[in-house]
């Protein structure tokens, strides 16, 4: 995902077009995604011909033609990004919400990408035993799906041994059951990424120890539920594993607030959206804190930010997160209302 951010930051050509849709995982719902997928084309199309000349306009449309002949809607995620500019173009799908809309303007909108990398909400849950692995996929408190294919469950048919002199030697199970949690997760690293969430882990105390070590991907465990679950009911297991998941989102709220309260003690935060931008542009962005929902319409002329109500204004945040990225500073996105005494944007800077 970090890859993915880099390549969108570094395009440089304009316009930079951004069409985001939310979308269905599930038939007949995504059969309304091309239509509205096919509308926002549309938009795009007539918003890139007021604003620009033809010849700068159809290398974008043969771009987004492309793309959308391309997708297809049965392997679609929560959301669907198309990024495109002249020489460039790009299809991203993401497990995060998003609202369907266009941007045009000088740099993509990577907002929801920053969304995805940061977000917690959306998870897997592998459960972990010496006979059965299982792999599901959450949302909160509802279960979003258990995997059941040739993958998952993974059931322990060969990497055991039944010979009693052996089997008393410690050692020489441990090392089948290595091997056995190594393939499971070869085999789910496929699936993360395709859509890659943080993960809880959910088994014995012996098991939640010793599969961590067998994970290639490394950080991607956000939590660890105790207990054997092979046959417990999956949106059961989803349920008793939430309050884990919850009680991660807590605790990375808080230390984001910690965060800006430090900043604020050592006179280090702004909350005005041209001090913001100053900084930012100014390379003294350490970090900008958003809520989710936070959007400004606005103009930037001769680098001052004029709010403004107009309908079509731009949403100068998207100018506020390129600056702040592009100086090498941290984009953290927060749960709505927690922002309230900054008017839902702070940035911490870094002197």
């Amino acid at each position: 995902m970090k890859e993915l951010l880099a390549l969108l930051m570094q395009q440089k050509d304009v316009p930079a077009v951004t069409i985001m849709l939310p979308t269905h995982r599930t038939h007949p719902d995504n059969l309304q995604d091309e239509i509205q997928l096919k509308n926002l084309i549309k938009t795009a199309e007539e918003q890139l011909y007021e604003k620009y000349e033809k010849r700068t306009v159809w290398p974008i449309l043969e771009h987004l033609q492309a793309i959308e002949s391309d997708i297809n809607r049965d392997y679609n995620l929560d959301a669907l990004i198309i990024y495109a500019t002249p020489t460039f173009a790009k299809l991203v799908k993401l497990a995060t919400e998003v609202t369907a809309r266009v941007v045009i303007g000088d740099s993509f909108d990577v907002r929801p990408v920053y969304k995805a990398m940061q977000q917690v909400e959306h998870y897997y849950i592998i459960s972990i035993s010496m006979q059965k692995i299982r792999l599901l996929e959450a949302f909160n408190n509802k279960l979003v799906q258990e995997f059941s294919n040739k993958d998952f469950p993974f059931e322990n048919t060969q990497y055991y041994t039944s010979d009693p002199i052996r089997k008393g030697q410690g050692n020489v199970e441990d090392k089948y059951l290595m091997e056995y949690f190594n393939v499971a997760d070869k085999r789910f690293k496929t699936y993360y990424y395709n859509n890659p969430l943080p993960v809880v882990l959910a088994g014995d105390s012996w098991n939640l120890s010793h599969y961590p070590h067998q994970m290639d991907i490394k950080d991607i465990v956000m939590g660890t539920l105790e207990g054997s679950y092979d046959h417990t009911d999956p949106g059961e297991l989803v349920r008793m594993v939430y309050p884990v998941v919850s009680q991660v989102i807590k605790d990375r709220q808080s230390a984001y607030l910690h965060q800006i309260e430090a900043g604020q003690r050592a006179q280090r935060v702004m909350d005005d959206l041209n001090d913001i931008y100053r900084a930012a542009t100014g390379g003294n962005a350490e970090s900008l804190y958003l809520e989710r929902d936070f959007f400004q319409p606005g103009r930037i002329k001769d680098g001052l930010i004029s709010v403004s109500q107009e309908k079509d204004a731009p949403d100068v945040v998207l100018d506020l997160v390129d600056a702040v990225a592009k100086s090498g500073g941290n984009v953290v996105f927060m749960d709505p209302g927690t922002l309230s005494i900054y008017n839902g944007v702070a940035l911490v800077t870094r002197y």
